[in-house]
Formats: structure tokens, C-alpha cells, sequence
């Protein structure tokens, strides 16, 4: 534990630029609440005035946290969230930004991610790389990914990509940690083709082989693979839940492929597509799921231009 109240002082030090006296939150769940407990530790050395609020593991990635605790994260001035499903694309992280507050979701996370691996990187290096993808996948009209021999183009246009560096320094700042992303929601009812998935999926974990998706005007038309049961599942609560919701490019070189999403889709060098809700990140698609799946070097071109190619970040 005292290792872990390290790495959560630092965390919380560097990365959210936390001063004394300021509020922290920390929401966590059965699954995950001795992380939780040591940032909550970590906070009350540094000096914050430090909250925190347990929950039971919640069903699915996107799904909502109770409305108290929803209420809470608006009130505080630095919220962290180690749970076992995502908050990150929820109405609660959304309005918690929108009232000032510094928010990193930690979805999934583990002692081994806690101590080693994404969470060590150069953040400012991590920090320049997703700066220069972010302004790319902004000036984009068209994005297209090609990996095991299939394609997928998807419309980017009037969409602003977000970066997603680890660094949630300044009121209304939100993202991963540990992180490494830029990424964007594409136009609805774009994307088409077939994507590839090789690496991590958010309802599996590490794939032993591809699973290959169809599209077509945005939507899933066909799975298939080893783990395509597993993936129709996840995703049949909800009609959008098999829409094409998201594009993000992994920029953090200390990553790698874990088999939790939290980790995987920041692998420097790879490219992730999900499916889901992308209302808090410029899209229009309110669902309670949302759900990543990761392709080990891809070909990302932005307007004809490859910006990522043989697991390298062409910028």
C-alpha cells in the first residue's frame, strides 16, 4: 500500500496539479477500493480536503454511477474514479467538467497498471505527441484505417479531435490515467468497411486471434471471430450500442497490450475504434454503453496523409 500512496501523491501532484486545501473525490468500487483508498490516502497527506465514496462494480462501461455520487462530482475541485467499468463517457463526468472540476477516470484499473507500464511514461513526450495528432484529427475531413488486409473510412469533418495526455492541470479538464490518446468521434453513419481487431477488446481482453467487424452507414453489419459471441453480447443492450462512436490513436511508448482497455488503447503506435456513446466528446450518440476495441499497427491515413504506419506516430 505505501507503494501505491507513492504513485497516487505523484499522480495527484503532477498530473492534476493538486494544491492544499482543494477538494478531492475519490469514486471507487468493491473491486478496486484499496487504489481508491490510497489516493484518498494520498490526498489527505498532500493536503486536500479529501472524500471519498465507495460503490458496487457497475454492469457495463458508460453506465451511470448512482445520482449522489453524481452530485458529489459536480461539488469538488479534483475528482479521481479507480473503478472497475468506465465513467469516462457519462453524463456525470460530463457535468463534473462542465462545473470546474479536474476528472480522471481510471477504468479497470489494476495493481499492475497502478505501479508499472502506461502510468511511468514522459508525460511531457506523451503530452507532444497527442497535441500533434489532436490538431490533425481536428483539421481532417476523412480518416481510414487499413490492418489485416481490411479497411474502414469514417467522416471526421466539423468534428474536433481531443487530447487525452495525462496531464488535467486546469479547471474542466478531464481524461484517462494513466493515459496517451487523441482521439475524436466521428460523423455518424459514416463509417464503412471492415475493421480488424488484434489487440485488446473492452468485453474480452487480450484477443488470441482477430475479430473483424463490418460496417456499413455507421452501424455494425457482421462479426467474425473466436470472440464475436462475446462482443455481440456486450453490445445488445442498446441499439446504439453498435454504432461506430469513436477514433483514437494510442500515443503513450511506456503501454502495452495488458488485456485492459484502460491500458491497451494508449499503446504508442496503435489505433482504437468504439463503439457506443460519444455524446460527452463532441458526438450525438446518448447510449449507457460504450465499449473500445484496440488494432495492433495499423495504417491511419487523415485526408490521404498516414499518420500512424508499422507501430510508429508518423508526426
Amino acid at each position: 500500500m505505501a507503494d501505491h500512496r507513492a504513485v497516487a501523491k505523484r499522480l495527484l501532484a503532477e498530473n492534476m496539479n493538486a494544491h492544499p486545501g482543494e477538494t478531492l473525490l475519490v469514486v471507487t468500487d468493491t473491486d478496486t477500493n484499496h487504489i481508491g483508498r490510497a489516493l484518498f490516502d494520498a490526498g489527505v497527506e498532500l493536503g486536500l480536503e479529501s472524500g471519498l465514496f465507495e460503490i458496487p462494480p457497475m454492469e457495463r462501461n458508460g453506465m451511470e454511477p448512482p445520482e449522489s455520487v453524481a452530485r458529489a462530482m459536480e461539488s469538488a475541485d479534483i475528482v479521481v474514479c479507480p473503478t472497475s467499468a468506465s465513467l469516462t463517457h457519462t453524463r456525470a463526468r460530463e457535468a463534473a467538467t462542465e462545473a470546474g472540476a479536474r476528472v480522471a477516470t481510471m477504468p479497470g484499473i489494476t495493481d499492475q497498471m497502478f505501479g508499472a507500464g502506461a502510468i511511468t511514461a514522459d508525460y511531457e513526450e506523451v503530452e507532444r505527441l497527442t497535441a500533434a495528432l489532436t490538431e490533425k484529427l481536428t483539421a481532417a475531413d476523412e480518416a481510414r484505417i487499413e490492418a489485416g488486409g481490411a479497411s474502414a473510412t469514417m467522416s471526421l469533418s466539423g468534428r474536433d479531435g481531443i487530447p487525452s495526455d495525462g496531464i488535467i492541470a486546469d479547471s474542466g479538464d478531464s481524461g484517462n490515467l494513466p493515459s496517451g490518446e487523441s482521439y475524436i468521434a466521428p460523423v455518424e453513419g459514416t463509417a464503412t468497411g471492415a475493421l480488424v481487431f488484434d489487440g485488446g477488446l473492452a468485453c474480452v481482453g487480450v484477443l488470441d486471434e482477430p475479430l473483424t467487424v463490418e460496417l456499413d452507414e455507421g452501424r455494425i453489419t457482421a462479426v467474425e471471430g473466436a470472440a464475436a459471441d462475446e462482443f455481440l453480447d456486450a453490445t445488445s443492450g442498446d441499439d446504439c450500442a453498435r454504432r461506430v462512436c469513436e477514433l483514437g490513436l494510442g500515443t503513450n511508448p511506456a503501454a502495452s497490450i495488458i488485456g485492459t482497455v484502460l491500458e491497451d488503447e494508449k499503446v504508442y503506435g496503435t489505433c482504437h475504434v468504439a463503439f457506443g456513446d460519444n455524446l460527452g466528446f463532441g458526438g450525438t450518440i446518448d447510449c449507457d454503453s460504450h465499449l473500445d476495441g484496440v488494432i495492433l499497427e495499423p495504417t491511419v491515413s487523415l485526408d490521404g496523409e498516414v499518420v500512424v504506419a508499422d507501430g510508429e506516430v508518423l508526426v
